[in-house]
């Protein structure tokens, strides 16, 4: 049985009533533009400036358009962002689908693209208080999907 998607607009905001826990995964599906300049994903505590983010997630085109995309990962608490974490070399190109998930352990959170290994992103605030999910950027979102 085929299942068809329709385009989902960005911004794109959904709640979380129940916050995330161990072991649950987000999962978003979409197409990179050939013009993106990238896009952001961000679990939130809030929808209110200054609210706390724990894992915010940026996809970035810089260079030619063939150039591979740079991810950075950070949170944000108490008014300030943490450390970011840049991970280069990343399969993301423009002009291409994608499927992400965001898988919630123990320890952080396991990011992954086509089922293969991103990265990891070590716990700095609690996921189960999370309670938005916020995308911006440039990209085509057809699917999002809570486990």
């Amino acid at each position: 049985m085929a299942i068809e998607f329709e385009t989902l607009k960005v911004p794109y905001y959904r709640a979380i009533p129940r916050g995330l826990d161990l072991e649950s995964s987000v999962t978003l599906e979409g197409v990179i533009p050939q013009q993106s300049r990238g896009f952001q994903v961000d679990f939130a505590y809030g929808q209110f400036l200054g609210a706390s983010i724990p894992l915010r997630f940026k996809v970035s085109f810089e260079g030619l358009l063939s150039s591979p995309a740079i991810v950075t990962l950070n949170s944000f608490a108490d008014s300030q962002w943490g450390k970011e974490v840049t991970v280069t070399g990343t399969p993301f190109r423009q002009n291409q689908w994608f499927k992400i998930q965001f898988i919630i352990t123990r320890q952080g959170y396991k990011i992954m693209k086509e089922d293969t290994l991103l990265c990891d992103f070590d716990h700095r605030l609690s996921p189960k208080k999370i309670r938005f999910l916020e995308i911006e950027g440039d990209l085509q979102l057809k699917k999002v999907a809570f486990n």
